[in-house]
C-alpha cells in the first residue's frame, strides 16, 4: 500500500498521524503499559477549528480513517456543551499494531536505534577523522561497557596521541579508560580513520626470554614456560633455549629490529645474537621447536618457519609424547577446550608432516608438553 491520495491532500491529517508515530518512536521499541492518547483541541488540531475551511468534512475524514483502518479509537467527551463541536475534547487512542501502516503512509521507515546512536556520535566527531568516521559507522566496534558515543569519542581522542612515539597499547590505555588492549587487532581501522598519520604508531617490541650457555651452536624454541625452565635446569648439550610464549614468538619475524631478548644469568648474549641473525639464512645452523603435541603446537611450528625456514620439530621431546599418544594416552580436544584448534595441513617439516600430524588425526587426542620431562 502506498501513501493514500487523501493523505497527500490533507497535510493536517499527516501531521496529526505523525505525532502518534513520534510517540511510538520515543519508546525505542520498549513496550509501555500506557496507551498513547491525544485530545482534540484547538491547540492540538487547529485544522478542525479553521471554520473558513470544511471542518465537518475534515472531521468525517478523521472518523473514517479511525473506523476503516483501525488507526485509533475516538472517544467523544460527554461533558461538552450542546454549543460545542462534537469532536471538542474527544480522545484519540492509538492502536499500536498500526505502526507499520503509519510508517508506510508517512514514508518513515523504522530506524535502528543503535545505528542512530552511532550516526549521531560520528556526526559530532566527523572532523577528527580522515574519512569523516565512515569506517567506524561500517564496523561499529564493540567494547563492553561503552556506549557508541563513548567509543567514538575515544577513537577521536586517538588523534592527539599519534606521532607521539607511543605504541598501540599505550595509546589505547590513554584513550579507553586505561584499557590497553582496546585497540588490539584494530590498526587497519585506525589506518582508515587517520590515513598515513596512523603509521606514526610505534610497533610494539616482541620480548622473549632466552638461555644461551657458552659454546652453544644450536637453538631449541620451547612453547611453554614450565618446560622451558626445566630444560634450563638440565640443558640439552650444545643448545641455546628460547621461550616462545605460545604463539607470541610467531607473531613477527624473530630477527625483526623490534624483537628484544631477555637473557637468563650465565648466558652469552653476544654469541646468541651473532648466531641468531644468521639462523634461517644459514642452512647449516640447527634450530628446533618443541611444544604441545596438538594442532596449535603444530601451527606454531609452521608459523615460526616463516622466520626460520630450516626449523624442525625436536624429536627428543616429541617422540616420548608420541608413544603416549599411540598407546591410548592423552586427552581429547573436548576435554581441554581445544575444539577450536585448526589442523595446519602441512608445515614443511618432514617429521611433523609424516608422523606427528597423522598421529593427531588418527587418535583424535593431544598431549601437553608438561606431561613429560626430558632426562
Amino acid at each position: 500500500m502506498t501513501t493514500p491520495i487523501w493523505l497527500k491532500d490533507e497535510p493536517w491529517l499527516a501531521k496529526w498521524l505523525g505525532w502518534f508515530l513520534g510517540k511510538l518512536e520515543n519508546r525505542d521499541g520498549e513496550p509501555s503499559p500506557r496507551a498513547i492518547t491525544r485530545r482534540i483541541k484547538k491547540s492540538t488540531l487547529p485544522a478542525l477549528y479553521d471554520f473558513n475551511e470544511d471542518t465537518q468534512g475534515r472531521w468525517q475524514l478523521l472518523q473514517q480513517v479511525a473506523r476503516d483502518h483501525c488507526i485509533f479509537k475516538i472517544v467523544l467527551d460527554n461533558k461538552r456543551s450542546a454549543f460545542q463541536e462534537p469532536y471538542e475534547n474527544a480522545q484519540c487512542r492509538l492502536n499500536p499494531d498500526c505502526e507499520p501502516l503509519l510508517r508506510e503512509w508517512l514514508n518513515r521507515p523504522k530506524q535502528d536505534p543503535v545505528a542512530q546512536a552511532w550516526q549521531q556520535a560520528i556526526n559530532e566527531h566527523a572532523a577528527s577523522f580522515t574519512d569523516n568516521g565512515e569506517a567506524l559507522l561500517n564496523q561499529r566496534p564493540q567494547i563492553p561497557g561503552l556506549t557508541p558515543a563513548e567509543i567514538v569519542s575515544a577513537f577521536a581522542n586517538v588523534e592527539g596521541h599519534l606521532n607521539q612515539n607511543l605504541t598501540l597499547r599505550e595509546i589505547a590505555a590513554r584513550c579507553f579508560n586505561g584499557d590497553s588492549k582496546a585497540l588490539d587487532n584494530r590498526f587497519e581501522l585506525l589506518l582508515k580513520l587517520y590515513g598515513d598519520n596512523a603509521n606514526g604508531i610505534q610497533p610494539r617490541p616482541l620480548l622473549l626470554t632466552a638461555w644461551a650457555p657458552p659454546g652453544f651452536s644450536k637453538l631449541l624454541i620451547v612453547e611453554n614456560q614450565d618446560s622451558f625452565l626445566r630444560l634450563v635446569e638440565n640443558s640439552p648439550e650444545d643448545y641455546a633455549l628460547l621461550y616462545s610464549g605460545g604463539f607470541r614468538a610467531s607473531a613477527t619475524r624473530l630477527s625483526s629490529e623490534h624483537t628484544r631478548f631477555a637473557f637468563l644469568p650465565g648466558s652469552d648474549p653476544e654469541r646468541f645474537k651473532a648466531l641468531f641473525i644468521n639462523m634461517g639464512l644459514d642452512e647449516q645452523t640447527e634450530c628446533h621447536f618443541w611444544g604441545d603435541l596438538d594442532f596449535a603446537g603444530m601451527g606454531i611450528l609452521k608459523a615460526l618457519r616463516n622466520s626460520l625456514p630450516n626449523l624442525q620439530a625436536w624429536q627428543p621431546g616429541y617422540q616420548p609424547m608420541l608413544e603416549i599418544l599411540n598407546t591410548g594416552g592423552g586427552h581429547t580436544p573436548q576435554q581441554t577446550r581445544k575444539t577450536a584448534q585448526t589442523d595446519p595441513g602441512t608445515t614443511g617439516c618432514p617429521y611433523t608432516d609424516s608422523t606427528l600430524l597423522p598421529a593427531l588425526r588418527q587418535t583424535n587426542s593431544a598431549l601437553d608438553q608438561e606431561a613429560i620431562q626430558i632426562p
